[in-house]
């Protein structure tokens, strides 16, 4: 029967071709012929490349013309032929593999425990929070190929981007003690699909980290900021969150370490040694997962800096069941521009193969340092102050005359009082007010030649410095050679009746109150190295920190907070007496 549109011939040439193509068949065959004229105009053949990947191709039969009398033909029936039965295959295994893939043991993938007190971003230096202290900080951290699985000479990265975020908190309890507690959680990863290829399941895209809890107890220094800090640090991670997503453990997982650190100035090293406790893994495909659990930890690092510090730290951990070493090399940069705030930023570079331990990651974040109180001032046994020309704050205190007053002892024939008309130089100004004892000057000059305005001068109540000992920001350090320092110098070496002099640091309100007690003692201990190397005995010469306690100007405005970072000298003439104070010398 002719088909519509077609003659005879037509429909007879083309189901002839189409049972040439397909086998042969009786010649008066026409209802087959005609079906397969409605099925096929041509023959798809299917190319599959051993990578999985396949092709498409259309080879037409043209009507009318005995296929087998084309011998470039045959060839492509028959690959049209494998082509076909190769696809028929794939469709009925691969949802056979795909079903059988199987998901791995549940296990936390991470490695880093950052610090939530203070110390360095990446382990513990011993410092404790100071009671009543909050140190609140979330921090962003991204992880790079950090589980890889082995598949001959192949290591396809089963987690190969890791995106998570971490919320901490610590608190100062008593002087030695700390509580600290964090919640992590994966926000997204994503890596090779394994499958179909090693038949792993993909992990959870995203999910809930087992939370962690601490207590760091300070055995020594707890939160003094320049002393030898000693301290144990035991935490726990709740087996909860999220399983598929590898970021808790079977069982509870607990770690005790201990951390100690001290800071030489501007440089504060720290040394952590621990041990990780917690369920191994068993029953894994993957060998490489079989038997992750129980490490021993190390840690060093080393901090330089104050309100902006460097840090550069190394960890190693060792697995003892599967005899395995890794570790990670990071460096990081803080920066607190002003209370309460810090900022940080962190990276590194993985080492090993130990899951959890990746080629790269980088991490940022900020902290809030709460109800930070500033520590106690230092005992006022001041007598006379070295200032830019200001007076103390804190006036000396009134004594109450005594009714009936003693006799003043007889004083030594061979001592010469403090305060005395003596004039070595002969310049008219008495030594005890002579800034230059053994050069003849002038009043106006302090006693000292007229070869410009006077640096230093002493006056019955105090010395004045009439120049600066100012330091630019975060910084310790002198400008090169001071002046005024000189001047300084050369008066306490001049005046032996000085025994002792106070140098007090001081800095501008920017950063927090244990940053800049650090800051302004490292400020002190500066002016005090100048002055021992112009000669000035170390003994008589005393650095205290002060912080920001005692500003000389506004820190509301800029050339303010330039005052506020300075040094100030303050002598004590002598012993001092129970009220802490000396009698002005008489007038002449």
């Amino acid at each position: 029967m002719a088909r519509t549109g077609r003659s005879d011939a037509d429909a007879g040439s083309a189901g002839e071709a189409s049972w040439v193509a397909s086998g042969p068949q009786p010649a008066n065959s026409n209802a087959p012929t005609n079906r397969l004229q409605d099925f096929f105009d041509g023959c798809i053949c299917m190319s599959v490349s051993p990578s999985g990947e396949g092709s498409l191709t259309a080879i037409p039969l043209r009507p009318g013309r005995d296929m087998t009398e084309d011998a470039g033909m045959g060839p492509a029936l028959h690959r049209c032929a494998v082509g076909g039965a190769v696809l028929g295959l794939l469709l009925l295994a691969t949802p056979a593999r795909a079903q059988d893939a199987t998901a791995l043991p549940t296990f936390s993938l991470e490695r880093l425990d950052p610090n939530p007190g203070l110390g360095p971003i990446a382990l513990g230096n011993g410092e404790l929070l100071a009671p009543g202290v909050l140190r609140i900080s979330v921090m962003a951290h991204y992880q790079h190929s950090s589980l890889r699985i082995p598949n001959g000479l192949l290591e396809p990265s089963l987690v190969l981007s890791r995106t998570t975020a971490l919320v901490s908190m610590a608190v100062g309890v008593l002087p030695w003690l700390e509580l600290q507690a964090q919640l992590p959680g994966v926000i997204h990863q994503s890596g090779a699909d394994l499958s179909t290829s090693l038949s792993i399941a993909s992990p959870s895209r995203s999910g809930l980290g087992a939370p962690r809890i601490a207590a760091r107890l300070g055995l020594l220094g707890t939160s003094a900021p320049d002393a030898f800090h000693l301290a144990v640090d035991l935490d726990m991670r709740l087996p909860v969150g999220g399983s598929g997503a590898f970021a808790r453990d079977r069982g509870v997982r607990g770690q005790g370490r201990v951390m100690m650190g001290k800071r030489w100035g501007a440089v504060a090293p720290a040394l952590e040694l621990g041990v990780l406790l917690r369920r191994g893994v068993s029953g894994s495909s993957v060998d490489r997962i079989n038997g992750v659990g129980n490490e021993l930890r190390a840690g060093a690092g080393v901090t330089v800096g104050y309100a902006l510090r460097a840090e550069v730290s190394a960890l190693g951990a060792y697995s003892w069941r599967q005899q395995r070493f890794s570790g990670e090399l990071l460096g990081g940069l803080r920066y607190a521009p002003v209370r309460p705030f810090e900022f940080f930023a962190m990276g590194s570079a993985g080492l090993g193969s130990e899951p959890g331990t990746p080629r790269f990651r980088v991490l940022a974040g900020l902290a809030l340092i709460l109800f930070d109180k500033p520590p106690p001032p230092p005992p006022e046994d001041i007598v006379y102050e070295l200032v830019q020309g200001l007076p103390r704050a804190p006036a000396e205190p009134q004594i109450e005359p005594e009714p009936t007053p003693p006799e003043p002892p007889t004083p030594e024939p061979s001592v010469e009082p403090a305060w005395s008309d003596t004039d070595t130089d002969g310049d008219g100004v008495v030594d005890a007010l002579d800034a230059c004892i053994h050069e003849k000057g002038t009043r106006e000059y302090g006693g000292c030649p007229e070869t410009g305005d006077p640096l230093v001068t002493l006056t019955r109540e105090r010395l004045v410095l009439h120049g600066q000992v100012f330091f630019e920001v975060g910084v310790t350090t002198l400008p090169g050679r001071s002046r005024v320092l000189d001047q300084v110098a050369r008066v306490l070496l001049e005046h032996p009746e000085v025994e002792r002099v106070v140098i007090e640091g001081h800095t501008d309100a920017e950063g927090s109150s244990a940053s800049n007690q650090r800051l302004s003692l490292a400020r002190a201990e500066a002016v005090r190295d100048y002055l021992m190397r112009k000669g000035v005995p170390a003994h008589r010469l005393e650095a205290r920190g002060l912080g920001a306690r005692r500003p000389a100007g506004s820190n509301g405005t800029q050339s303010g907070r330039g005052e506020n970072r300075r040094a100030e000298l303050l002598l004590i003439l002598g012993e001092p007496t129970s009220a802490r104070s000396i009698p002005a010398p008489p007038a002449p």
